[in-house]
């Protein structure tokens, strides 16, 4: 086993080397901070691979000489191995506190404000001088003065008693009883002191460091987020394991003989854990190959817009970084408008002829996009109701999520089967298959027929002045799903029918999803991205049912994911690792809930007028709300931002100064409201809505 860990150590670190070498070929200068970390790394390296050596040569000649616990080998090889931890542990409290920046003023990252050379902003630490780290290196040093003094006290005195205990020929027998002496028991003490201090002090630096980067913008901030998540992941747990198994070891039985020779001779599951963390962190953070642009790709993916007039200019200025990059170019972009707007259609559909008292109306959700009728379709049998807009530009399809026992029951049936028509082969992995319960809740009542149709019908009518730019899918939990399966289905549709908007231009299906699991295998992910490249998946924080049925290979997410959370962090495109990071064990159910996502993207757009404001936020909201007017008359009803507060801002911003709207609150509801003692009207008559296969009825 110890082989097998030298040869992965090996490996990271000649990978290092080739990257390494490979920037001075490429004549690439590491900034500072990069190059500072890659050393720190190197040293933790070089530590381990020199401690697993230590840890094979100590067993190694334990297994060849029976006296081995009498050679004065012992001692000293254990004395390397303690020394490599000693190294460790400080590596680990000096990288935790390199990424901690001093606190900086929020406007300093905008390039047009004129206090970008502040005197008050500090630099990271890992940009000082190296004496910041001087209290770990005298607490190193103590460190290292106790094992010295440990191991000659081991060397001189306690192999002198083994021998008088059991003989020079090795034939006695092995005492199960090392009785210590005061001196040997204060060294130990004050060694388990020590790395104990290593602990803490690693465990206060990321705490500051949590707490201070919870008030500050995610995006500006990306890489320590990042670096403080991996500490709290693989260092922190791997140094609360080693102290924990360290004082069991004397703590129980402090004379075991086993105790003892344990300390000596190595742990090695300490060993496996550490290379483990090792491999991680050279997979997860380390420099990439430098012949590619991962890191520059995947900050211009995560680029957002936060109006839709704006998304065309905002696209076209990302192009122009990598005017040669396909992917790049065929990339969509994440308009945090249309998101908004369609949640509040998402919660429509949840209260349209079935709440009694609710403040959202089909008035405002057609005035949003500027549509002119809507239709229901209500499919009873597996209760799935589809809420449809129409525009001159513009159509729009919204799917409430579970909301009743056959809502849930469809939920429930969580087996896999063929996405229609039947294509592919299931023993390549390449044959499309879905959930079971969202495909019958989908095809129930011919809803899907009827909804494709709807929507073909109204494209045939304008065909000869096709106006018709975009079709918009959205809903939340199950309603997500039915949407992914509805947008896939429509955009089949139109490329089979040929259908295109004016000039000639492909019509747009795009589709916003809040909360929705997962819908289908890998197989038809790859399909319904190729077919509907513009589709987010809107994730709040901890939400449980957006985590469920992976398994590994069995279901995977279509589209491409957004991340939000109450404290108004927005993450577009997370990277895998970026996304693994930020999930905390469990989840949770109330994060699922559609007034917590509400409560969240309120909070991205509060936290723009505070002290998280993304450069060009301010900008962004009052341009949006200018474009929807019912947008501004939300945000001052609910959240206390005028329009005229928010241009003040904005304008207050472009000079230098940030001032901060007095009224603005997080809503405790959102746009949300329900008179929670009035009774759902869950069946009306037929007149009042139009269910699968009856007439239209009549608009509100």
């Amino acid at each position: 086993m110890a082989c097998i860990l030298a040869c992965q150590l090996l490996r990271s670190l000649l990978w290092l080397l080739y990257v390494v070498v490979r920037s001075w070929q490429l004549k690439r200068v590491w900034k500072r901070r990069r190059a500072r970390s890659v050393a720190i790394f190197f040293v933790e390296i070089i530590a381990q691979m020199i401690n697993v050596i230590a840890f094979l040569a100590i067993n190694a000649h334990s297994l060849r000489d029976d006296c081995s616990y009498q050679s004065s080998l012992i001692p000293w090889l254990s004395f390397v191995m303690w020394t490599c931890w000693n190294t460790i542990f400080m590596t680990f409290c000096i990288s935790a506190h390199n990424s901690m920046p001093q606190e900086q003023h929020p406007l300093a990252f905008c390039k047009n404000s004129p206090k970008l050379a502040d005197p008050n902003n500090r630099p990271l630490i890992v940009d000082g001088s190296l004496w910041l780290h001087a209290p770990k290196a005298f607490l190193w040093l103590l460190t290292e003065a106790t094992i010295i003094a440990l191991s000659c006290y081991d060397h001189y005195i306690t192999r002198k008693q083994a021998r008088e205990r059991i003989g020079p020929d090795c034939h006695g027998t092995v005492q199960t009883e090392c009785t210590q002496d005061h001196v040997h028991i204060v060294l130990t003490v004050l060694e388990i002191f020590w790395i104990f201090m290593y602990c803490v002090w690693f465990h206060k630096y990321i705490l500051q460091e949590f707490r201070r980067l919870s008030t500050l913008p995610y995006g500006q901030n990306r890489i320590s987020n990042l670096l403080v998540r991996l500490n709290t992941r693989l260092r922190l747990p791997f140094m609360a394991v080693f102290v924990l198994c360290f004082i069991l070891l004397w703590a129980v039985k402090i004379n075991s003989c086993f105790s003892f020779v344990t300390s000596w001779y190595g742990l090695l599951p300490m060993q496996i854990l550490e290379t483990a963390v090792i491999v991680a962190w050279s997979f997860i953070a380390m420099p990439k190959d430098p012949k590619g642009q991962p890191a520059l790709m995947q900050v211009w993916m995560q680029e957002f817009c936060w109006s839709y007039r704006s998304k065309a200019a905002k696209m076209a200025a990302r192009n122009q970084s990598a005017p040669n990059n396909a992917e790049l170019v065929a990339a969509p972009m994440f308009c945090f408008e249309d998101a908004m707007k369609l949640l509040y259609w998402t919660s429509l559909t949840y209260d349209y002829k079935e709440a009694e008292r609710t403040i959202l109306t089909i008035h405002k959700g057609k005035e949003l996009y500027g549509l002119e009728s809507h239709e229901l379709l209500w499919e009873q049998k597996h209760d799935t109701k589809c809420l449809m807009g129409f525009g001159p530009d513009t159509i729009l399809l919204a799917f409430r999520g579970t909301a009743s026992l056959k809502n849930a029951s469809a939920d429930i049936q969580a087996w896999q089967v063929v996405h229609p028509p039947l294509r592919g082969r299931c023993w390549t992995g390449q044959q499309p298959r879905v959930h079971a319960g969202f495909l019958k809740s989908w095809l129930a009542g011919n809803l899907k027929a009827k909804v494709v149709s709807t929507v073909l019908k109204v494209l045939h009518h304008q065909k000869k002045s096709p106006t018709i730019k975009r079709i918009l899918v959205t809903g939340h939990s199950l309603g997500g799903a039915l949407a992914n399966l509805c947008a896939f289905d429509i955009a089949a549709a139109i490329k089979e029918a040929g259908a295109s908007a004016e000039g000639g231009q492909t019509i747009t299906v795009s589709c916003y999803t809040f909360g929705a699991p997962r819908t289908g295998n890998s197989a038809f992910r790859s399909e319904y991205n190729a077919l509907v490249p513009e589709s987010w998946a809107v994730i709040n924080d901890q939400d449980v049912v957006t985590r469920g049925g992976k398994m590994v290979f069995l279901y995977s997410r279509p589209g491409q994911r957004v991340l939000v959370n109450s404290r108004g962090d927005m993450i577009v495109r997370p990277s895998w690792v970026e996304a693994s990071l930020q999930r905390l064990p469990g989840g949770s159910v109330n994060h699922h809930l559609l007034t917590q996502y509400y409560n969240s993207m309120c909070a991205v757009i509060l936290q723009q007028f505070e002290n998280k404001l993304v450069c060009g936020g301010m900008e962004g909201i009052v341009e949006m709300c200018m474009e929807t007017p019912i947008l501004g008359d939300l945000l001052e009803s609910f959240m206390g931002l005028p329009l005229q507060e928010m241009q003040h801002a904005a304008a207050s911003l472009r000079q230098g100064e940030h001032v901060k709207i007095s009224t603005a609150r997080q809503p405790k509801l959102a746009f949300y409201v329900r008179d929670s003692s009035s009774k759902d009207k869950r069946r009306t008559s037929s007149s009042d809505m139009r269910m699968a296969g009856t007439p239209s009825g009549s608009q509100v």
